[in-house]
């Protein structure tokens, strides 16, 4: 069911909507901006997300598709959820997420994603946007409090990280920081932390040709079984098989 009108329908009419909405998301600070249609290509974006994904201006994103600027299994991703949002016109709200940017550097945002309805109360596609937690965490309390210990975490995964290191970097009793990190990452320390290792170990095995064993070490994890065991929980695949396949995906993309 579409949303209801916010607008007077007549006063709406006169809106150029989408010069109205480049401007300003442009002038948002530390907002990340797009919209894409039902087959995921970029109709409108902001130039920090341009910014973010490599390209060199907005008006090379428009019409390129997530296949085009990210690595195709984050890509995959993408379009599964953008699917899934024009399938049930459920948006996604204020959830917090690893995005890497074009150089596969992870970094923790806030996103939200909802589905784009045209005149005849029909999902045309989807729109989102991002916000960089560590630049407007001081402006968002909650996670204000939570901002070193979830940059400790990126920064340092590929060391042993105790819950209680991140607890003192709060200034938060164990309790309080296990309390508040579920409700505002939506999920345990333990499990942001192995979540990092997974999402940087998937970057490895796309981007390098480290052997496994060697990516175990270098995400924080001294047997590569255990590697391999929560990577096939995490993505559904082994190691092995993920890189068969995003390798090979990568190697087609560049060719063409």
């Amino acid at each position: 069911m579409p949303p209801p009108p916010i607008l007077h329908p007549a006063f709406a009419a006169q809106i150029s909507f989408p010069s109205y909405l480049h401007q300003f998301f442009e002038c948002l600070p530390d907002t990340y901006f797009y919209a894409k249609n039902l087959v995921g290509q970029f109709v409108m974006a902001n130039q920090r997300l341009a910014d973010l994904l490599g390209a060199s201006s907005i008006e090379e994103m428009i019409g390129l598709t997530d296949f085009d600027l990210c690595p195709p299994d984050l890509a995959d991703q993408y379009r599964d959820e953008d699917r899934r949002i024009m399938t049930t016109g459920q948006p996604v709200l204020n959830r917090s997420e690893l995005v890497a940017d074009h150089r596969g550097s992870l970094g923790w945002y806030l996103s939200s994603k909802v589905p784009l309805y045209g005149d005849q109360n029909q999902i045309i596609g989807v729109a989102g946007a991002m916000r960089d937690l560590h630049k407007v965490s001081a402006l968002l309390s909650p996670y204000h409090e939570l901002d070193e210990a979830i940059r400790y975490v990126i920064r340092y995964f590929d060391t042993p990280i105790k819950v209680t290191e991140l607890a003192e970097i709060t200034g938060l009793s164990i309790s309080q920081f296990d309390r508040r990190f579920k409700q505002h990452v939506e999920m345990t320390p333990q499990q942001f932390i192995l979540h990092t290792r997974m999402e940087s170990a998937r970057r490895m095995l796309v981007e390098t040709d480290k052997s496994i064993s060697s990516i175990a070490l270098a995400c924080g994890v001294s047997d590569q079984s255990y590697l391999t065991r929560q990577f096939k929980r995490h993505t559904g695949m082994t190691p092995t098989k993920y890189r068969k396949k995003y390798q090979q995906s990568r190697i087609d993309i560049h060719a063409n």
